[in-house]
């Protein structure tokens, strides 16, 4: 009997090798097909499909942006923005995580069911004999096909206190998410509301710059008759020449900028390229005071950083807890009903038949020592909320440093605004004098010409000061986390920017 049993194993082993030989062959086969002309065609291939799935992506995405035409309005542009912006949709993404996150920690209340199978094929099974009244009998132990089916219920009673801090973990996943939401929404908010002043500025250079160049042509064509008439020299001509040019020059500059600035817009409000709108609003100068107590406690009131920090340490101390929990012991409730082939309660029988079997119990375990895991683990949770405290106090510092420095900008761009305004004044008034006094022979050409470019150097200052101040005013708004819902200006204090001697 041994012998037999010797000679099948030995059958089922050179089968099992063959049958590894034989994978081996056909990997080495399949490995080795192929020359380097194919597999480099075969990356060509690859590339371009690459490129045409980009396409037909971008076709897509165009055909699904929203098309708009028309006056734009801040307010529009910042609408848009919140409904379009894919930052911000990635963004929301957190707080459906978030909720799949609550689902699961509030699942560990509930009990758990499992289902298994399995089947067992025996080489032969223990038998033997008894003699009865009948005669002799033999009875097997077991049976070739072994069948069961097992079905588990378990529930978690006490761990610890490790339960409730994963459900309380969950939860403050959750808060996260929303300040994360928030964070991003004043993020896209700013940018939306800063690039729709960049494109206002840049048309306003662009207008200041088609000005100068007609301002230029016709000072040219002055000087040229002026020099038909004798009046004027060759250098005068070519003086004017140079100055209608470097004015071009910047034109062609702010031309671009503009084309810059609005593609920017677009992509920031998640709009189509192809739309064609004009914008509605326009610069307003409107100081805004903020005592610096007010804008601190406002600060630590709305920023969602400040608030992502808070509960990053609550979850972090919910950490901690849990790795305390190792410490205590576990209790969980158990029910396990099988269902097998032979019968599981039947030691021996002359037939096979189906039968089942349950147990039921209360299983608890507490760990008396486990070589300083629980204790190395408790190590770095605390460390970790060390750092989560220190970050707070660290955000803290910098949300102070961030409001400080936009309370600055926006006091000196409101000083920037109010010095441009009387250059501007000044600069209007010299190119006037310039001009009667160059028809009137006193004042010289390069006079007149530092004049026209006095002027137009005061008008992009100024516009340029009226920029600053607006997008300052909108980083103290940030710094502050008031930027949503808030009023960019206050239209009860606002002053449209008039340029002085210009309707």
């Amino acid at each position: 009997m041994t012998d037999l049993r010797l000679m099948r194993g030995m059958k089922t082993v050179r089968a099992i090798i063959r049958c590894l030989a034989i994978a081996a062959a056909g990997s080495t086969l399949l490995a080795g097909c192929g020359s380097r002309k194919e597999m480099a065609r075969d990356i060509r291939v690859a590339r371009a499909k690459a490129y045409q799935q980009w396409e037909n992506r971008k076709v897509g995405e165009d055909e699904q942006q929203p098309h708009i035409s028309g006056k734009l309005s801040l307010e529009d542009s910042v609408k848009l923005t919140l409904i379009n912006n894919k930052m911000l949709r990635k963004a929301m993404g957190e707080r459906e995580a978030a909720r799949g996150a609550g689902v699961e920690a509030r699942s560990v209340y509930l009990p758990s069911l499992s289902l298994s199978g399995e089947y067992q094929r025996l080489d032969e099974v223990s038998s033997f004999e008894i003699d009865t009244p009948e005669g002799t009998q033999k009875l097997q132990l077991g049976d070739v096909d072994n069948y069961s089916v097992g079905l588990t219920v378990s529930q978690p009673i006490y761990a610890g206190g490790a339960i409730s801090a994963q459900v309380r973990v969950a939860k403050l996943a959750s808060l996260f998410a929303d300040q994360t939401i928030r964070a991003a929404t004043q993020d896209v908010v700013y940018a939306a509301q800063t690039a729709y002043y960049d494109v206002l500025l840049s048309q306003h250079l662009v207008e200041i710059g088609l000005d100068a160049v007609r301002s230029s042509k016709a000072h040219l064509e002055n000087v040229e008759k002026r020099r038909a008439g004798g009046v004027a020299s060759d250098f005068d001509v070519l003086r004017a020449q140079v100055e209608l040019s470097n004015f071009e020059a910047d034109l062609i500059r702010s031309k671009n900028a503009i084309n810059i600035s609005r593609a920017n817009l677009i992509k920031v409000i998640g709009i189509s390229q192809d739309s064609d709108f004009s914008l509605s609003e326009e610069f307003v100068f409107a100081p805004m005071e903020v005592p610096v107590e007010q804008a601190v406690e406002t600060a630590f009131r709305n920023r969602p950083d400040l608030y992502s920090q808070e509960v990053q340490i609550r979850q972090q101390r919910e950490q901690l807890r849990i790795a305390r929990s190792r410490y205590l012991p576990s209790v969980g409730a158990y029910f396990t009903n099988t269902w097998a082939k032979p019968d599981p309660k039947s030691f021996a029988s002359p037939t096979i038949e189906w039968g089942d079997t349950w147990v039921a119990g209360v299983q608890a375990a507490w760990p008396i020592f486990d070589g300083f895991q629980r204790e190395g683990r408790i190590i770095q949770q605390k460390a970790r909320l060390r750092q989560a405290e220190l970050g707070l106090v660290d955000i803290e510092e910098t949300a102070l440093y961030e409001l400080t420095q936009a309370l600055l900008s926006m006091e000196n761009a409101k000083e920037f605004v109010q010095s441009q305004r009387l250059n501007l004044k000044r600069a209007t008034e010299g190119l006037r004098l310039a001009e009667v006094g160059y028809e009137q022979g006193i004042n010289t050409q390069v006079e007149m010409i530092d004049a026209q470019a006095a002027l137009t150097t005061a008008r992009v200052n100024y516009y340029e000061a009226i920029y600053r101040h607006v997008v300052a005013k909108l980083a103290v708004q940030r710094a502050m986390g008031t930027i949503v819902g808030g009023s960019v200006t206050d239209r009860s204090d606002a002053e449209p920017p008039a340029e002085p001697g210009r309707n």
